[in-house]
């Protein structure tokens, strides 16, 4: 399986994040829970938002003249910012407002975190596991 495949990592966001909202709600109670599940919709929506904008700037910057490219680019950038400052407000009202639990919140926000962490040990150890067995990897040493 090819971890760091965007395809995958969206569902292992969504499973990571379906994990994490059963334990909280099991372990913590029904708020914590919904701050969880709140959190983690910003924090995987805003990952498919940024995957979905990534893929439109490549596509832009290749297809037009090279000036183009630069308007993309700072389309890009505002856009995102816009994005972000999108995300703040929303997290600033929810916490203001007492809508959530904060720590399920932050919980939730770290479904992102968590998977991209799972992506990378997991390749870590299909690296040293290729170094390990030089017949199956590269020859060069990977530490």
């Amino acid at each position: 399986m090819d971890f760091l495949s965007p395809r995958t990592l969206k569902i292992t966001n969504w499973v990571i994040l379906a994990g994490l909202t059963a334990v909280s709600w099991l372990t913590l109670g029904v708020d914590f829970a919904v701050g969880v599940v709140v959190g983690g919709l910003l924090s995987v929506l805003n990952f498919h938002a940024l995957h979905r904008a990534v893929q439109g700037l490549a596509v832009r910057a290749q297809a037009g003249p090279p000036e183009e490219g630069g308007r993309a680019k700072a389309y890009f950038a505002v856009r995102q910012a816009l994005r972000y400052v999108v995300v703040l407000a929303l997290i600033f009202y929810l916490v203001g407002s007492g809508r959530v639990h904060v720590i399920g919140l932050v919980v939730g926000l770290s479904t992102v975190v968590l998977t991209l962490m799972l992506a990378a040990i997991t390749e870590t150890v299909k690296l040293k596991r290729k170094e390990a067995h030089p017949s199956h990897g590269t020859p060069h040493s990977v530490s």
